[in-house]
C-alpha cells in the first residue's frame, strides 16, 4: 500500500476522484433477488447505483442553489445486453449524450437524470422523497466481464494521466455470474483485472472492488481475507479484488464489519442492503476545496 494514499484520502476540485461502475447485464440478472423487496437482481443493482450517484451529488453540494462542485468523475458501464443496440457486449450506461463519453464530471451527470421518482427505500430518505434516476436496469445474453475490465482499464488510464495528483480510481464491479469471455483477446480475467489495477496516479494503484449477487438466500461474506470455503466464482473474484486501502478499512470498521489482515474489496452473496453498504464503504472519502 502506498503510504501517501492512506495519509491523504481527500477529493477536491483540483484533485477529484474517479469512480467507475461495471454492471453485469446478463440474462440471469433478471432473477428475483431473495430478501430484497421483491426486486430482480438487475432492479436492485440499479437502485443501489442510483443511490450512490445521488449520495455523491449530495457530497458535492456546498451551497444551496449553486452548481455542484466537481469533486468526482464517474463512469457506468453495462456488460451483457446493450440496450442501445439490442446486442451483446459492453456499453456506457450513462444517460443521453453522456453515453458518448467515457468518464464525466459529476455535475454534468447531475444535470442529466433520466427521471425523478419516489424512492421506496426506508433507509436513506423519507418515504415520500423523490430522487433522480440515471441508471435503468437491463438484462440479457451472457457475462463478458473481461471486455468490461479491458474497457474500464483503458478509460481509467486516460483519466489518471489527466489527474496524476488525485487519489487512484475506484472501480466497482457488480455481477451475479461466471465470466463467459475469458480469454478475451488472448488474456484471461485475472490478466485484464491486473492491467486495470496497475493503472496508477501519484498516490497509488487503481482499487478494484467486486460484489457478487445471488438469487439464493445464502449467507453473506463481506470483505474477506480468504475464501477457502466458498464456491465459484468466489475464488476468482476474490483473487482479482484489491486489498482494502486504509481509508476503506476505517469505513468498514465504522460499519461494525470485522476485518482480518489482508481483507479485500469483495462481497459474496450480497443482498441489496449489503450492496448499498459495499458501494458506500468503497467511496466514502472526505471532500474539500483545495
Amino acid at each position: 500500500m502506498n503510504p501517501s494514499y492512506s495519509q491523504a484520502p481527500v477529493f477536491s476540485r483540483q484533485t477529484p476522484g474517479c469512480i467507475v461502475l461495471l454492471v453485469d447485464r446478463s440474462d440471469s440478472m433478471g432473477m428475483p433477488w431473495a430478501g430484497s423487496e421483491g426486486l430482480t437482481l438487475a432492479q436492485g443493482a440499479a437502485r443501489a447505483i442510483n443511490k450512490l450517484l445521488f449520495q455523491l451529488c449530495v457530497k458535492s453540494t456546498k451551497e444551496a442553489g449553486k452548481p455542484l462542485r466537481p469533486y468526482f468523475y464517474v463512469g457506468v458501464y453495462g456488460y451483457g445486453l446493450c440496450p442501445r443496440t439490442g446486442l451483446e457486449g459492453v456499453e456506457s450506461a450513462l444517460p443521453g449524450a453522456l453515453a458518448q463519453r467515457a468518464i464525466v464530471p459529476l455535475p454534468e451527470l447531475a444535470d442529466s437524470p433520466i427521471d425523478v421518482r419516489s424512492d421506496p427505500s426506508a433507509d436513506a430518505l423519507p418515504r415520500r422523497s423523490r430522487m433522480p434516476v440515471w441508471y435503468e436496469p437491463a438484462h440479457g445474453f451472457r457475462t463478458p466481464m473481461c471486455a468490461a475490465m479491458a474497457l474500464a482499464g483503458a478509460h481509467v488510464a486516460e483519466w489518471a494521466r489527466a489527474f496524476p495528483r488525485s487519489l487512484p480510481p475506484i472501480v466497482a464491479n457488480i455481477t451475479d455470474g461466471l465470466v463467459t469471455d475469458s480469454p478475451y483477446q488472448g488474456v484471461d480475467l485475472a490478466g485484464w483485472a491486473a492491467r486495470l489495477r496497475s493503472v496508477r496516479t501519484d498516490l497509488g494503484h487503481t482499487v478494484l472492488l467486486n460484489a457478487f449477487l445471488s438469487a439464493d438466500p445464502a449467507p453473506i461474506t463481506a470483505f474477506p481475507a480468504h475464501v477457502r470455503d466458498l464456491p465459484e466464482p468466489a475464488p476468482e473474484l476474490f483473487a482479482i479484488s484489491s486489498e482494502l486501502p486504509e481509508q476503506m478499512v476505517r469505513n468498514a470498521r465504522a460499519e461494525h464489519i470485522d476485518l482480518e489482515p489482508g481483507a479485500r474489496g469483495f462481497v459474496f452473496n450480497a443482498d441489496l442492503a449489503m450492496l448499498v453498504r459495499f458501494l458506500e464503504i468503497g467511496t466514502r472519502y472526505e471532500v474539500r476545496d483545495g
